[in-house]
Formats: structure tokens, sequence, C-alpha cells
């Protein structure tokens, strides 16, 4: 009876584990039906190889449960949404590439030999106390059989009203409730995935690059500001860092003579993806998964690339972040993409930061835009404000001092670790927030320096950041500041929601980033059909 007490204990607390992720830490559940009936069908079965079989059996099942589980903690801490395994497995190789990027390969590596370890015990404990329950011939029955028939029938009936829903106060079946989600997240997404691909055939027509003809003189760059969300101005953690610092930006922007007005747009994702939510601006759709971008790329489809390449304009995208081979950019047949390797960065890297958005912004200006012969039309996938927010760079009053970026030296090294800072996340929510400042004032000081009348700049955020920061229920949506010293070219985002100043007006949108392109063809493009 100590055996089969102990064996419960232990198998209900793994199995009520499966719902910390639900619940964010722990359930209101004191009871998992699921131990119950698995003790008492062990009582039962005969000891014997078919018990050692089912009971390791059963160890590969919790095993691949607790799998389950610490990857949807992950996603919901990460992504700000629970895991839906058929549209995220293909994110775990980015997974590993964001840990290795902002922790030390061995840290790395020791972290997920103690994991392993930890899920290895849980199969062999499992297995092994689950066949200590198994019955010996009569008389050395361990268990007496009424009580293995009671516990079977208990844990059958409970889990029978549990599943219709009628769980008794304090109950559940996390296990099959676990199984039970993927099932219908799967079926959601092969009819989301479905749908999506139904709409790039019915819209691949209305896609066709077509000339603005508005901006056929007008630089347009979209400067996205990595997990730049509502939360950083309208949570009061953060607003007492970025509120002040959008009003000292509006204040430059005034002294240049710009004119802005602020919006908000949803992003289609939370805490990360940066290139679905690129995807989503540049070709009016809302591709939520990685799922629908492969179907995206699967087809060529016009973009707003090709609208701007219309109008007469160099198109071109700089991503310091992209290290790798990137043929999904290609997709895209922008006439430049700038990666990692074609800048000319001398200074040190920032743990997963490649080079300061700084740079990346003066760079843009002498080797991009100034030289250009014809308008330009561009996309910069800021990264400073890319977790892990450390360290905190100054921003550099001289941008001609900038160069190829060898003056950052200076600050290598400098700052906590990532393994340090991130022992306490009330440091990591402080970093964040003057991670989030720094990028808006470098891309704000970069408007007020360079932005002018033939200019439609917009500085707008990827995506908020994860559930650390903003908590699982906040808006996904961000800030849109549009910046010229043409007011003209802004009033039809004013039509659009858009208020004058830096401060959004919202914290909830009424509008995706899908809407940005069909705006822009609205607003400044040439109608179907027209010459």
């Amino acid at each position: 009876m100590i055996r089969l007490l102990l064996a419960f204990a232990a198998l209900n607390v793994v199995l009520l584990g499966l719902d910390v992720p639900r619940h964010a830490g722990i359930g209101p559940h004191w009871l998992a039906w699921e131990a119950v009936l698995l003790v008492g069908l062990f009582a039962l079965l005969p000891t014997g190889r078919l018990a050692r079989t089912l009971a390791w059996l059963a160890g590969f099942v919790l095993l691949a449960l607790v799998v389950l589980a610490l990857f949807d903690a992950l996603t919901r801490v990460s992504l700000v949404r629970p895991l839906n395994v058929m549209q995220d497995w293909i994110l775990l190789d980015a997974v590993w590439r964001l840990v290795t990027g902002n922790l030390d390969i061995w840290v790395t590596v020791a972290l997920v030999v103690v994991l392993a370890a930890g899920l290895i015990a849980v199969i062999a404990g499992a297995a092994r106390g689950l066949f200590g329950l198994t019955a010996q011939p009569l008389p050395e029955r361990r268990i007496p059989l009424s009580i293995a028939v009671g516990l079977v029938t208990l844990g059958l009936v409970g889990a029978v009203v549990s599943v219709r829903g009628e769980a008794p106060p304090g109950t559940a079946v996390p296990g099959i409730v676990s199984v039970q989600e993927q099932i219908v997240a799967g079926q959601g997404a092969l009819a989301e995935n479905r749908a999506f691909r139904e709409g790039l055939e019915r819209t691949r027509e209305q896609a066709e690059g077509r000339p603005l003809t508005g901006l056929a003189d007008v630089d347009v760059i979209l400067g996205l500001v990595e997990s730049y969300g509502v939360s950083a101005v309208f949570d009061e953690r953060y607003a007492p860092v970025i509120v002040p610092s959008l009003e000292s930006i509006g204040e430059q922007l005034e002294a240049s003579d710009l004119h802005v007005v602020t919006g908000v747009l949803e992003a289609p994702i939370a805490g990360g993806q940066s290139w679905l939510a690129q995807a989503s601006l540049l070709t009016g759709l809302q591709v939520r998964y990685a799922g629908h971008y492969d179907a995206l790329q699967a087809q060529t489809r016009d973009t707003l690339v090709q609208d701007f390449q219309a109008t007469g304009h160099e198109t071109a995208m700089l991503a310091p972040a992209i290290q790798l081979d990137w043929p999904e950019g290609q997709w895209f047949r922008w006439d430049d993409i700038i990666d990692k390797h074609g800048f000319d960065y001398a200074g040190p890297p920032f743990f997963w930061v490649t080079m300061p958005d700084q740079y990346t912004w003066s760079f843009f200006e002498r080797e991009i835009r100034g030289p250009s012969q014809r308008p330009v039309f561009a996309m910069l996938a800021l990264i400073s404000s890319h977790a892990p927010w450390t360290p905190i760079l100054p921003v550099l009053e001289d941008w001609e001092t900038i160069g190829d970026g060898a003056i950052f030296d200076e600050w290598a090294g400098q700052g906590p670790t990532p393994e340090a800072l991130w022992r306490d996340f009330d440091r990591v929510r402080e970093y964040y927030a003057e991670s989030v400042r720094y990028s808006l004032e470098v891309t704000g000081g970069y408007a007020a320096r360079y932005v002018d009348e033939d200019t439609l700049f917009f500085m707008l955020g990827d995506h908020q950041p994860a559930a650390l920061v903003t908590g699982q229920d906040a808006s996904w949506a961000v800030p849109v500041h549009i910046i010229s010293g043409d007011p003209a070219l802004l009033e039809p985002f004013r039509e659009y929601g858009f208020v004058p100043g830096m401060q959004p007006p919202s914290e909830r949108a009424e509008h995706g980033f899908d809407a940005l392109r069909d705006w822009l063809r609205e607003a400044f493009g040439t109608p179907p059909g027209s010459d």
C-alpha cells in the first residue's frame, strides 16, 4: 500500500504539472484521474513481460506529455499563445539558434544535459514505479484485488465525466486535455492553412504590382523597431521610460520642420517570428504561421516591393540579424538584400545583436540611400531591442563618427551577461525598456537628421515582446509613427485613424499589418486598369 501511495503521489504531481502552462502557474486542481486509473490498472496486472512492457510504454507516453507541456510553456512565454504542434514544429531550429545566440554554447549544452537527465528520470521513475505495483500470485499479492478494481473503476468514471466537462471540483484529466487540445489545434491549423492557400489563389490578380504614382519621387522607408509594442507605451512599468523618449523625439522632429502622425496596427504575431510581420506588411496578408509563410513562398506573388519597382524606386532590405543563407528573402525580389555579411561593420557583436541600430541607419544613409540616383523603398529590420537586451548602448551625437562601427569597440563586454541579467526578471524588464528607448531614439534621430519633404518614413514595432514583459493578455498591437516634411503625405493616414504627434491613440488596433499595402495603394496608387 505504501508503494501504491507513493506511485500515485508521484504520478499525480507529474500529471497535474501538465496544467502549469495553461494557468501560468499552479492550477486549481489537486487530483488527476489518470493517476488513479494507472495505479489501479497496474495493481491488477500480473507481474511479467507484458506488465514491464506496458510500464515502459506508460513512461514514454508520460515523457511525451511532459515534453509537450514544456514546449507549450515555452510557446506561451515567448510567442504569447498556446503551442500548436502542427504549426510550430518547424520552429525548433529557430529556437535553438536563438538560445545559442543569447547564451554561451557551454551554458546551452549544460541546460540540455540537465533537461535530458530530468526527462530520463521521468521515464525510468514512472516505469519502475508502475511495474512495482503489479500483482504477485496469491497469497503474495501486495495490493488487495478489491482496492485495485475500485481504483480502476473510480479512475474510469472520473475520466469520463471530466472529458464530458462535469469533473468534480479540484479534479481534472490534464493528460487527456493536452492531447485533445493538440487534436483540436491541429484540425484548426489544417483549416487555417487551407483557407490561407485559397485566399492566395483568390487574390492572385489583385496582388499584381501597380505603380504608386503619388510617391513617384518620394523615398519610402520602413524602420521596424524590434519588440516595440503598445505595452512599451501604455504599461505603467515601461511608460516612464518610453513616453518621455517619444516626447523628446517629437520635439526633435518639430525642430527639423517635420510632421508626424501616429496610429496602431495589430501585428500577426507576438514575442517573435519577425519575418511573419515583415511578410504581412509587404504582401497585404496577415501571415500568422510558418505554414502560411511556406504557402506564400510556394508561388510567385507581387508585393509592395513590386509596387515600388513599378513606380521607379530602388528597393532594398537591410537585415543585420540574418547570418545564414536566406533563400526566403529572394522570394520578395528586392533589388538589394543586405544581410550581416553585406555590411562593412568592424565593431563587436552584442550577443544576439550583430550590430547596433545606429550603425545600421548610418550604413543605410551612407551606402544605400545617399548614393542612389532613384527614389528608394527600403525596409530595415532593426535588432538592438532584441532579447537579451544587454548591453544598453549610448546614442552617439555625432553621426559622422560612426563610419564602419569600430567606434563601438568601446562598449564590448560592457553590461551584464545574459546569464547574469536573466536571473532577475524585474531587471530584465528594466533592460527591455531601455533597449527600446535606445532603438527609438536612434531611429527618431535618423529621421530628424535625414527625413525631408520628399520622404515618407515609417517607424513602427514589428511585434509585442514576450509574455514575460507584457503578460499573457496584452494587445498584439504596435505603435506606427509616420514622419514627413510634407504634411500632405500624412493626410491620408489621418483618415485611417492616425493622430498628430508621437503618442498612439489607443492600445487596441482596428486594422492589422495587412492593411498597409492597401492603404498605400488607395492613397497614392494607380487604380487597376488605368494607364
